[in-house]
């Protein structure tokens, strides 16, 4: 099992094209995780690096030294090293998006950009309504999160964001232990529902499956993956397994 920033390097830099990369990371289970987690290993590769929300996202503490800018509002210029920038918003404690059409202009300017376009209110599940998530226009690479750590869990407002969306989606009845297909069914959105996890998604597709920490739970996202519908899997780029918190990363076969 490789890292996983060094697999997101191999992924993101190792074509021919010169130009930004723009990640918007969705879903839920580790996407604040992941984005740091990028944003300073592949820091030693890129110079320039936008850290942003396209939603809203908690600004990590200073002295978690995560980045070497914070911007609140859009930068004047890129700066090398890790820029975080936002709209800070005082009741909240969150930052907000910049103004979209700002943020597709300014990603220009940087090597890597990384955003966050998806809220999950910190639950590991969640549904989305008709304007989530937000992936803006300049997005190069998607990347669909959802953790298996929930497997098997009763389905509860508890563990789900937007759970009667979530239902509507997966087809599990409140209660119900969760289960694969409920899974898959939330990431391809072959139930009745009309969003689901890639539906906004722009770019290159990546389906991140999260929090795998043993082959048990490594031949689970297999399975997973397997449930998916084939026209779905051949729309994604690559599929992958592991884990945002410990950098370790493998990846599935589609077929």
């Amino acid at each position: 099992m490789e890292t996983l920033s060094a697999w997101f390097g191999d992924v993101v830099f190792g074509g021919a094209d010169s130009g930004p990369a723009v990640i918007t990371v969705i879903g839920s289970g580790g996407k604040t995780s992941l984005i740091w987690l990028l944003a300073n290993r592949l820091a030693r590769r890129s110079l320039r690096v936008l850290v942003t929300p396209a939603t809203k996202m908690f600004p990590p503490a200073p002295a978690e030294h995560l980045f070497d800018h914070y911007c609140r509002g859009t930068p004047a210029v890129p700066l090398e090293g890790i820029t975080l920038a936002g709209i800070f918003n005082e009741k909240t404690g969150k930052l907000e998006s910049l103004p979209l059409p700002e943020l597709e202009q300014i990603s220009a300017g940087y090597d890597l950009v990384l955003i966050e376009g998806d809220g999950s209110k910190t639950l590991p599940l969640k549904g989305w309504a008709d304007h989530e998530p937000v992936v803006p226009r300049c997005t190069g690479i998607t990347v669909g999160m959802i953790p298996l750590r929930p497997l098997g869990m009763p389905a509860s407002e508890k563990i789900i964001h937007r759970f009667p969306l979530f239902c509507a989606l997966s087809g599990v009845k409140p209660g119900e232990p969760l289960g694969l297909a409920h899974f898959a069914a939330a990431i391809d959105g072959a139930g009745q529902a009309s969003r689901s996890l890639f539906t906004a998604a722009r770019g290159r597709k990546i389906l991140f499956i999260n929090q795998i920490e043993d082959e048990a739970l490594f031949a689970r996202a297999g399975e997973l993956v397997s449930l998916l519908t084939p026209e779905f899997r051949s729309d994604l780029d690559r599929v992958i397994a592991g884990s945002a918190l410990r950098d370790t990363a493998r990846e599935i076969r589609k077929y």
